[in-house]
């Protein structure tokens, strides 16, 4: 699962974006990443930036600006050759890579921890 932040630019998260590639015999340029809110169905869609990227792991660049929901999102990455397409159709996109969950959070506590007191003047009795 990947946590990340709401409302926040310049996030890092790591996916297996590299294995599949395997499944593609075109080779692909770009990534093109679409955040969709299972709530709402509201979707951000970005290319997304690769900082380093090897057979195990992908560590990508993204941005969660414009969505304020916190709660559970549907990712789906695509392969593409351009750097600027937004959409899942065009022809400039190979295929899907990945799909997969994220968790987006705001940093509000929905609980307290509470502190308990614990009695000192019980008596045991053996009872």
């Amino acid at each position: 699962m990947v946590y990340l932040n709401t409302n926040t630019a310049n996030q890092d998260a790591w996916l297996s974006l590299d294995e599949g590639r395997q499944y593609f015999n075109v080779a692909f340029t770009n990534y093109l990443l679409i955040l969709t809110y299972e709530m709402t169905g509201e979707q951000l869609a970005q290319v997304v930036t690769v900082i380093n990227e090897n057979e195990r792991v992908t560590k990508i660049r993204l941005t969660t600006v414009g969505l304020t929901d916190a709660g559970k999102y549907k990712y789906d990455v695509y392969g593409q050759n351009s750097a600027v397409n937004l959409d899942p159709t065009d022809e400039s996109v190979v295929g899907l890579v990945e799909r997969g969950s994220m968790i987006l959070s705001n940093g509000t506590i929905y609980f307290d921890v509470s502190t308990p007191t614990i009695p000192v003047d019980v008596i045991y009795t053996g009872a």
